[in-house]
């Protein structure tokens, strides 16, 4: 038997080969889990690259098929492996959700464009808030914290789900214009409510309880913003830094992790007032390049698009793992086919409003009527809510059976909803040369450059915003 002897002379028994240790255990299933995420996730673009079948679509299935069980993966539990990275990853997701939100509104120069967004938006998002609310209580019997984290997160379309699918269509600049802010603000409007939601005191809660809720509330906003004026005068002038664009979303994590840990759990408002700090000022949007695909150009928009197809790739096939066929009811499927008609009949009034008042041409209000989808950030706030468990356990399963058959018929809801769209504009006649040149609802023509070079923003034309 082999002896070794220390330093001090002790005598103790020796082995040939050290046992691995625990953590060694789990460093190698997280480098799998992240190394097979990411391949996976590569796949799926390509297959959406080639045939335009929606990656989101491959992920949750793979999701499906890895929990499943049916596959032998010699009993590793890939719940486990990839569960480990998702509270790292749902903070970097929510941190940089808010802060792309605030640096995408920038709207100088709009005017009445953005005004009459806002309240197409609000109108839309307010009906389906309460929509949801009653059916979710009323007929799914669910608590009512729980209708409205689930009405709350999906309260707006995806942006990037709408505009991949708008990608191959001729609709006017506002109506792009349009489903992009929808796009943005119902990300924003509700991470923000539902974080709020879950750090706001109880009805039981003293004085002194919404005192330091409100006072770290404030500490927040004021160190997001304070940061902000900093490094803008920082990035900004006439030659752009380099990095500065990947830099700005490490601070954006950076101030998420603080205001989360130090100043009362509002990581995501600081994240979102310190992006709005640095869209408005405009020091990150790409300057118009010498020639067509710049280096500054492409490291903003190839960076931005590796970070969201990371946190896609992720999010998507995690919520395809936690869902269990066999526990899918009939109860579930109706409720998402409510939530869906939901989600149509809510866009009814303002998109009626929107068209009689900027004129546009059925088609676009046919389109703008069919965007029902919904993406990442739903999934990502519904399976914080379930994680920090204001979602109760009791519901856990439903919910997070629910969400996927939401996201899932919502998109091919809205996929055909839009075919059927450009069908019937096909056999329609087209409107008179004269009649087609006319300023949409007496606005004033400049508005339309103002709209072209929002649009022209490389985050925006990449359309990924969730």
């Amino acid at each position: 038997m082999n002896r070794c002897t220390d330093t001090l002379g002790r005598t103790f028994k020796g082995h040939p080969r050290s046992q691995p240790s625990p953590m060694a255990d789990t460093s190698w299933l997280i480098l799998l889990a992240g190394s097979a995420l990411v391949i996976l996730g590569f796949v799926a673009a390509q297959l959406f690259d080639r045939y335009r079948f929606p990656d989101y679509f491959i992920l949750m299935s793979i999701g499906l098929l890895l929990g499943s069980g049916v596959l032998p993966l010699g009993g590793v539990d890939p719940r486990e492996a990839i569960g480990t990275i998702a509270p790292a990853l749902r903070s970097v997701a929510l941190a940089f959700i808010l802060f792309e939100g605030g640096l995408v509104l920038h709207v100088r120069g709009m005017g009445k464009v953005w005004g009459m967004s806002i309240v197409h938006t609000g109108v839309a998002m307010a009906l389906a808030i309460i929509g949801m609310i009653l059916f979710a209580t009323s007929f799914l019997g669910l608590a009512l914290t729980t209708a409205l984290i689930i009405a709350l997160a999906f309260c707006g379309p995806s942006a990037s789900i709408d505009m991949s699918m708008l990608s191959q269509l001729k609709v006017s600049d506002r109506t792009r214009f349009t489903i992009v802010m929808e796009g943005v603000m119902g990300n924003v409007v509700a991470a923000v409510l539902v974080l709020l939601l879950v750090r706001v005191p109880g009805a039981t809660a003293t004085m002194s309880t919404w005192t330091s809720y409100i006072a770290y509330l404030v500490a927040a906003v004021n160190v997001a913003y304070g940061v902000g004026r900093v490094w803008v005068h920082f990035v900004g002038g006439p030659q752009p830094r380099r990095f500065s664009f990947m830099t700005s979303v490490a601070l954006a994590v950076g101030l998420y992790a603080i205001a989360e840990g130090l100043l009362g759990g509002n990581g995501g408002i600081a994240a979102f007032v310190f992006g709005l700090v640095i869209g408005h000022h405009g020091v990150l949007k790409t300057r118009k390049p010498a020639h067509s695909g710049a280096a500054g150009e492409r490291g903003l928009q190839e960076f931005h698009g590796e970070l969201v197809f990371l946190l896609r790739t992720f999010f998507f096939l995690y919520l395809g793992l936690r869902v269990q066929v066999a526990g899918i009811t009939i109860l579930a499927v109706v409720g998402a086919l409510a939530f869906i008609g939901v989600f149509y009949a809510s866009r009814w009034p303002s998109t009626a409003i929107l068209t009689r008042v900027w004129r546009l041409p059925t088609r676009d209000s046919r389109i703008l009527h069919s965007t029902v989808a919904r993406g990442m950030t739903d999934t990502v706030l519904i399976l914080f809510a379930i994680q920090v468990g204001v979602i109760p356990p009791a519901e856990e399963a439903f919910v997070t059976n629910l969400l996927f058959l939401v996201i899932l018929i919502a998109a091919l809801t809205s996929a055909l909803l839009v075919f059927r769209a450009e069908r019937r504009a096909l056999r329609e006649p087209t409107p008179s040369a004269g009649r087609a040149k006319a300023s949409p609802g007496g606005l004033p023509r400049d508005l339309d450059r103002a709209l072209s070079d929002f649009l022209a923003d490389p985050l925006v034309q990449r359309g990924e915003f969730d």
